[in-house]
Order: C-alpha cells, then sequence, then structure tokens
C-alpha cells in the first residue's frame, strides 16, 4: 500500500495559524508519505512576505513535494501585474513551471493550473488539456495518474462557490487519459466522491488557516492506494487532542481507464 498526503488552502499570511503549521510538518515527518501533493492557496493575497513564510514552510518538507497555484496565489493590489504576469510571484517563490508534474514508484501526479485573472472558477485552456493527453501517456507503467488542480471539479451544479468550467468534459478527458484520481480544494470543505467514470474526486479542507466554513475545522487528507481501492481518509484537527486526528474514510474499488 502506497501513501499522499494531500494539502490545500494554507494561507500564509494573517489568515495563516502557525501551530497548525507545526502540526502539519509533524505529521508529514511522522507519516513519510511517498509524495506531498499542495493544490493551491498558498497566500491570502499573493504579497512578497506571504509567499516568503510558504518558501520557508516547504523547505521544511523533505520528501517528493507536487504543488499548483491557487486562485488567491494572484496579486489582488497588483492589477496591473494580475492580468499581465498573474503567476510570476508563484513561479519565483514556489515552483517555476506552473503546470508540473511529478512520478514516483506508484504516483504519476501532473498539476494543472485552472485560475484566471478575472473570471471566477477555473478551467483548462486547449494547450492544457492536450499538456495533460501527452504526459498521461508518458506516465510510468503501473503509476496511478492523478491530476492536482485548486477549482473543484464536482460541485453539484453550485456556482457559489464557483468551480470548475464544463465539469462533464474535464471528466470525459481525465477518463480517456486514465486518470484514476483528482485532488482540490478552494471550498475548504473536505470530501471524496467517485464519478460514473470511475474517478474519485478528492477534496481537500483548509489545513492550517482560519478560514474554516460550515462548522468545519481544520483538515487535510491522507490517501492510500493498493491494488484493488483507494481510500480518502480525513484527518482533521482536534482542539482537545491538539492533533490531527482520523475523523472520516471513503473508499472506492479501483476501476482503471487504461
Amino acid at each position: 500500500m502506497t501513501t499522499l498526503i494531500h494539502l490545500s488552502d494554507l494561507h500564509f499570511g494573517h489568515a495563516f495559524v502557525p501551530h497548525l503549521g507545526e502540526l502539519i510538518l509533524k505529521e508529514i515527518n511522522d507519516i513519510r508519505p511517498e509524495i506531498v501533493v499542495i493544490s493551491g492557496d498558498f497566500t491570502m493575497r499573493a504579497r512578497h512576505s506571504e509567499y516568503d513564510q510558504a518558501r520557508a514552510f516547504l523547505n521544511q518538507i523533505t520528501i517528493p513535494i507536487l504543488t499548483i497555484p491557487g486562485n488567491h496565489d494572484q496579486p489582488l493590489f497588483a492589477p496591473i501585474e494580475r492580468l499581465t504576469r498573474p503567476m510570476a510571484r508563484y513561479a519565483k517563490y514556489i515552483h517555476n513551471g506552473v503546470d508540473a508534474t511529478r512520478a514516483t514508484e506508484t504516483w504519476f501526479v501532473a498539476g494543472v493550473n485552472d485560475n484566471r485573472p478575472i473570471l471566477p472558477g477555473g478551467f483548462w485552456s486547449r494547450d492544457q488539456c492536450a499538456w495533460i493527453e501527452r504526459e498521461c501517456a508518458n506516465a510510468p507503467r503501473g503509476a496511478t495518474r492523478v491530476i492536482a488542480t485548486h477549482h473543484q471539479l464536482d460541485w453539484a451544479g453550485k456556482w457559489r462557490p464557483a468551480g470548475m468550467w464544463y465539469p462533464a468534459r474535464a471528466r470525459a478527458l481525465l477518463a480517456r487519459c486514465g486518470v484514476e484520481l483528482v485532488l482540490n480544494g478552494h471550498t475548504h470543505i473536505p470530501g471524496a466522491i467517485q464519478t460514473r467514470e470511475g474517478i474519485v474526486i478528492a477534496r481537500a479542507g483548509t489545513a492550517t488557516s482560519n478560514r474554516t466554513r460550515h462548522g468545519q475545522s481544520n483538515s487535510y487528507n491522507l490517501i492510500t492506494r493498493d491494488e484493488k481501492q483507494i481510500s480518502v481518509f480525513i484527518r482533521r484537527y482536534n482542539e482537545r487532542a491538539n492533533a490531527f486526528v482520523a475523523e472520516r474514510a471513503f473508499t472506492f474499488e479501483r476501476k482503471r481507464n487504461s
């Protein structure tokens, strides 16, 4: 069985809770997953000081990491930069390639930026869709194909908070590419489903910020995979225990598409 840790919506800046950040680093060190995936919103307002904090946090993780930006990672108070170079600060501090892949022995993760400087929600361009197809075609044999993107691919028809545009079209593309798992954040509400195409969609809550919603506490996802199933474990912060503890598990039969 192989393990992946999925974090999202860290929100460095005034919303970040340092104590929770320390606990997350301890969780990573204790569990030693094969890879850590962070699905966007490293910052609150994409300030340089916030990115400095995010970079210092990432530097303490010694295992493979794949990151993608979120909508908050585009500068809000620098409108010209937001329109002309929306991901320049992310590229400077976090990763110089906005769309990126990372392969381990059993996971192949492709991170795809779905953010746009003006439009709400997220979508992939034609070039990005072609990139997904090429990268998945070249994935190591036997590796589980994973897509990480910020906005929720399953949003139950609700525009608020805005999710991925054209979700059915995106799911069909991923099914053709043999993707078994999609990771996203954005809503700060954790959960997991399996689509009719057989794709598991895991949404992570906010791991380290005070921007919790709808009565949810801070959480992250621990994901395991064996030959028969994919399991998503929501690990939620328990104030009494002062620790992240297992709160809910979702288990899905693997339905390979290629």
